[in-house]
């Protein structure tokens, strides 16, 4: 059996995540097209997009002074 290595057609996009914590694991949640995308994360990763939301608006209002 031989590997093959194939690329996939992967493009990026921007869209909206929501995050949402059930029991007690957290999972981020998108919408792409009519399609849901589901994953699992940790905590750390929860505070670390909280802690890089929180510098982009602070350095947004910085901007707009």
């Amino acid at each position: 059996m031989s590997n093959v290595n194939q690329k996939a057609n992967v493009k990026e996009l921007d869209v909206d995540v929501l995050y949402q914590k059930l029991g007690d694991r957290w999972f981020a949640f998108s919408l792409v097209g009519d399609e849901v995308f589901m994953a699992p994360i940790s905590e750390e990763q929860v505070n670390g997009v909280r802690t890089e939301d929180y510098a982009r608006k602070n350095f947004s209002n910085h901007e707009a002074a």
